[in-house]
């Protein structure tokens, strides 16, 4: 199932990058194209910002040979549960804050690698941001608590 989360992923960067080669550009004028061009490309930049967040978790756990069951449902932006049972702290946080750094690299390609006047990087960076923004809010306290205790969170394998 893994194989096909990752063509599904492929083919959504693929088109992601089509639309910024055809469409991006377009977004730095007015009206309605510049607008629907902005959006379309700048939510696909975002769903690639979380896709690689989200990767990066996955391929964290694997580098930590940790306990974790890939997801069956491609319709799910979730790859994988971790699992509570069989993995350490260690796992755990290497499995955590590999997710932030694909989000804080996402934010820094998009502020220092994409053109200012357009929309569609405006919308880019904003998503970016607003999946930081979640970061903070749902994942820092499962690790803070998962430091400060020395466990692993049950609410992980949710």
């Amino acid at each position: 199932m893994l194989i096909r989360f990752l063509i599904r992923d492929v083919m959504i960067v693929g088109a992601t990058g089509l639309a910024w080669w055809g469409l991006a550009a377009r977004s730095a004028g007015t009206g309605l194209m510049a607008d629907f061009s902005g959006w379309i490309v700048g939510l696909l930049l975002f769903a690639c910002a979380y896709l690689a967040h989200e990767w990066s978790h996955y391929l964290g756990a694997v580098a930590m040979r940790s306990n974790v069951l890939v997801g069956t449902n491609l319709g799910s932006g979730f790859l994988f549960s971790f699992q509570p049972e069989g993995n350490s702290v260690a796992q755990f946080v290497v499995m955590s804050v590999s997710g932030f750094v694909a989000t804080a690299a996402a934010v820094a390609f998009f502020y220092y690698g994409l053109p200012d006047e357009y929309l569609a990087t405006r919308i880019a960076r904003g998503g970016a941001l607003f999946l930081a923004f979640l970061g903070v809010a749902l994942e820092v306290p499962l690790l803070t608590y998962g430091l400060i205790t020395r466990a692993v969170p049950k609410q992980v394998a949710v």
